[in-house]
């Protein structure tokens, strides 16, 4: 029966102690681009999001493209999202980069985009 009680208690405390991790929210990193070929553009977030996944599949990314957004209509919106404090995010981005093909794939989307703006964002869950 002791035993029984302290298996409990310590599957209580294990599972307050992922909902307290849990409870500090996400990174995210929002990129504003311009890009003339907006197809070709997704093809190539496309390849790096198989990329980023094999590396680290906590990784996750999406885009969109402006619309009814006056100066900003067609410019492309990047998010790069990580379950993890900006700290947690920092390490995560840095190994991410250390990898050669990943690192290659960025190179390449210098010719495709010109970056508008480039921010992280912390998760205030709600």
């Amino acid at each position: 029966m002791r035993k029984l009680v302290s298996l409990i208690l310590m599957a209580v405390t294990m599972s307050l102690s992922i909902t307290a991790l849990a409870d500090e929210g996400s990174t995210l990193r929002v990129v504003q681009v311009q890009t003339d070929d907006v197809g070709a553009y997704i093809a190539k977030l496309q390849e790096g999001k198989a990329l980023i996944k094999a590396a680290d599949e906590k990784f996750s990314i999406r885009a969109w493209q402006a619309t009814f957004a006056g100066d900003s209509t067609g410019a492309v919106i990047v998010g790069v999202a990580y379950p993890g404090s900006f700290a947690e995010f920092a390490v995560a981005w840095e190994k991410l980069i250390s990898d050669p093909a990943i690192t290659a794939w960025l190179g390449g989307l210098s010719g495709l985009r010109t970056v508008v703006s480039d921010s992280l964002y912390k998760e205030h869950p709600l």
